[in-house]
Protein backbone atom coordinates (compact mmCIF):
# COMPACT_ATOMS: atom_id res chain seq x y z
CA UNK A 1 0.00 0.00 0.00
CA UNK A 2 1.45 3.33 -1.04
CA UNK A 3 1.62 6.51 1.56
CA UNK A 4 -1.20 8.94 0.99
CA UNK A 5 -0.01 12.55 0.44
CA UNK A 6 -1.64 15.38 1.93
CA UNK A 7 -3.10 18.31 -0.22
CA UNK A 8 -1.52 20.95 1.17
CA UNK A 9 1.83 21.69 3.08
CA UNK A 10 0.74 24.52 5.52
CA UNK A 11 -2.27 23.05 8.03
CA UNK A 12 -5.50 24.23 7.52
CA UNK A 13 -7.46 26.11 9.76
CA UNK A 14 -9.34 23.16 10.56
CA UNK A 15 -6.39 21.23 11.59
CA UNK A 16 -5.16 23.74 13.67
CA UNK A 17 -8.76 23.73 15.55
CA UNK A 18 -8.19 20.00 15.73
CA UNK A 19 -4.51 20.43 17.44
CA UNK A 20 -5.61 22.76 20.11
CA UNK A 21 -8.84 20.59 20.79
CA UNK A 22 -6.15 17.85 21.39
CA UNK A 23 -3.99 20.16 23.25
CA UNK A 24 -7.16 20.92 25.44
CA UNK A 25 -8.27 17.56 25.94
CA UNK A 26 -5.13 16.67 27.13
CA UNK A 27 -5.77 19.11 30.25
CA UNK A 28 -8.90 16.96 30.92
CA UNK A 29 -7.65 13.24 30.47
CA UNK A 30 -4.53 13.80 32.38
CA UNK A 31 -2.88 10.57 31.40
CA UNK A 32 -2.84 11.62 27.73
CA UNK A 33 -1.44 15.00 27.15
CA UNK A 34 -0.84 15.96 23.78
CA UNK A 35 2.03 17.34 22.53
CA UNK A 36 2.40 18.69 18.63
CA UNK A 37 6.09 16.94 17.51
CA UNK A 38 5.35 17.77 13.32
CA UNK A 39 3.07 18.69 10.45
CA UNK A 40 3.17 15.70 7.62
CA UNK A 41 3.10 16.06 4.34
CA UNK A 42 1.58 12.06 4.21
CA UNK A 43 -0.01 9.08 6.26
CA UNK A 44 2.87 6.58 6.44
CA UNK A 45 0.79 2.72 5.32
CA UNK A 46 0.91 0.35 7.87
CA UNK A 47 -0.71 1.80 10.68
CA UNK A 48 -3.72 1.29 12.47
CA UNK A 49 -6.53 3.53 13.77
CA UNK A 50 -10.10 4.93 14.57
CA UNK A 51 -11.67 7.80 12.62
CA UNK A 52 -15.37 9.57 13.79
CA UNK A 53 -17.35 11.25 11.21
CA UNK A 54 -18.05 14.72 11.85
CA UNK A 55 -21.17 15.65 9.64
CA UNK A 56 -23.71 18.61 8.70
CA UNK A 57 -23.46 22.35 8.23
CA UNK A 58 -22.00 21.82 5.10
CA UNK A 59 -19.33 20.14 6.63
CA UNK A 60 -18.01 16.39 5.91
CA UNK A 61 -15.04 15.24 8.17
CA UNK A 62 -13.45 12.36 9.72
CA UNK A 63 -11.57 12.86 12.81
CA UNK A 64 -9.16 10.05 13.44
CA UNK A 65 -5.98 8.86 15.51
CA UNK A 66 -3.64 6.25 13.98
CA UNK A 67 -0.92 4.27 15.43
CA UNK A 68 1.15 0.65 15.53
CA UNK A 69 0.32 -1.73 17.53
CA UNK A 70 2.56 -1.39 20.22
CA UNK A 71 1.24 2.43 20.30
CA UNK A 72 -2.19 1.25 20.56
CA UNK A 73 -1.29 -1.32 23.36
CA UNK A 74 0.61 1.59 25.94
CA UNK A 75 -2.67 3.66 25.09
CA UNK A 76 -5.09 1.24 25.99
CA UNK A 77 -3.55 0.17 29.09
CA UNK A 78 -3.34 4.26 29.64
CA UNK A 79 -7.11 4.28 29.56
CA UNK A 80 -7.57 1.59 31.60
CA UNK A 81 -4.92 -0.22 33.99
CA UNK A 82 -6.14 -3.51 33.92
CA UNK A 83 -7.40 -3.81 30.05
CA UNK A 84 -6.35 -7.02 28.32
CA UNK A 85 -3.78 -7.08 25.47
CA UNK A 86 -5.81 -8.30 23.07
CA UNK A 87 -6.96 -7.14 19.38
CA UNK A 88 -10.69 -6.00 21.11
CA UNK A 89 -8.98 -3.90 23.63
CA UNK A 90 -6.56 -2.08 21.14
CA UNK A 91 -10.18 -1.37 19.07
CA UNK A 92 -11.47 -0.25 21.74
CA UNK A 93 -9.03 1.66 23.30
CA UNK A 94 -8.60 3.50 19.48
CA UNK A 95 -12.51 4.45 18.97
CA UNK A 96 -12.73 5.84 22.68
CA UNK A 97 -9.70 8.07 22.12
CA UNK A 98 -10.87 9.12 18.08
CA UNK A 99 -14.27 9.59 19.78
CA UNK A 100 -12.97 12.07 22.68
CA UNK A 101 -10.97 14.06 20.09
CA UNK A 102 -14.10 14.37 17.79
CA UNK A 103 -15.94 15.65 20.69
CA UNK A 104 -13.78 17.84 21.71
CA UNK A 105 -13.45 19.16 17.88
CA UNK A 106 -16.40 19.79 17.65
CA UNK A 107 -16.99 21.85 20.88
CA UNK A 108 -14.36 23.67 19.79
CA UNK A 109 -15.65 25.23 16.43
CA UNK A 110 -18.47 28.22 15.79
CA UNK A 111 -20.99 26.02 14.21
CA UNK A 112 -20.29 22.47 16.87
CA UNK A 113 -24.11 22.78 17.49
CA UNK A 114 -25.28 21.77 13.73
CA UNK A 115 -23.00 19.10 13.65
CA UNK A 116 -23.34 15.05 14.50
CA UNK A 117 -20.36 13.25 15.55
CA UNK A 118 -20.78 9.35 13.45
CA UNK A 119 -19.82 5.41 15.06
CA UNK A 120 -16.27 4.54 15.46
CA UNK A 121 -14.64 2.81 12.05
CA UNK A 122 -10.98 0.92 12.95
CA UNK A 123 -8.91 1.12 10.36
CA UNK A 124 -6.31 -1.67 9.98
CA UNK A 125 -2.27 -1.80 8.62
CA UNK A 126 -3.40 1.90 5.93
CA UNK A 127 -5.40 4.40 4.67
CA UNK A 128 -6.95 5.14 1.04
CA UNK A 129 -8.71 7.75 0.46
CA UNK A 130 -10.47 9.57 -2.55
CA UNK A 131 -9.35 12.65 -5.01
CA UNK A 132 -12.08 14.57 -3.28
CA UNK A 133 -10.31 14.29 -0.14
CA UNK A 134 -8.08 16.71 1.80
CA UNK A 135 -5.71 15.32 3.67
CA UNK A 136 -4.07 16.83 6.83
CA UNK A 137 -1.93 15.14 9.55
CA UNK A 138 0.42 15.64 12.54
CA UNK A 139 2.45 13.75 14.53
CA UNK A 140 1.92 13.77 18.00
CA UNK A 141 2.53 12.41 21.47
CA UNK A 142 -0.49 11.42 23.80
CA UNK A 143 0.89 10.91 27.28
CA UNK A 144 4.26 9.00 26.59
CA UNK A 145 2.98 7.62 23.02
CA UNK A 146 3.59 8.98 18.97
CA UNK A 147 0.68 8.96 17.21
CA UNK A 148 -0.78 10.05 13.79
CA UNK A 149 -3.60 12.88 14.24
CA UNK A 150 -5.56 12.78 10.99
CA UNK A 151 -8.03 14.76 9.62
CA UNK A 152 -10.33 14.05 6.52
CA UNK A 153 -11.80 16.88 4.96
CA UNK A 154 -14.25 16.02 1.96
CA UNK A 155 -13.62 19.15 -0.70
CA UNK A 156 -16.43 21.10 -1.45
CA UNK A 157 -17.21 21.29 -5.45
Amino acid sequence: MSEVFMSNRVPSPTMTILLASMTSLGQTLHRFPCRVLAYRESVPPGLSGSFIAVAGASRSLQIGLMSDPIGWQALSQALEESAPTSSDAMVHGASELAFAAARAFKAGLPDGDELTLGMPLFVDGGLVVGSDTEVHAADVVLGSTRALLVLLDQRRS
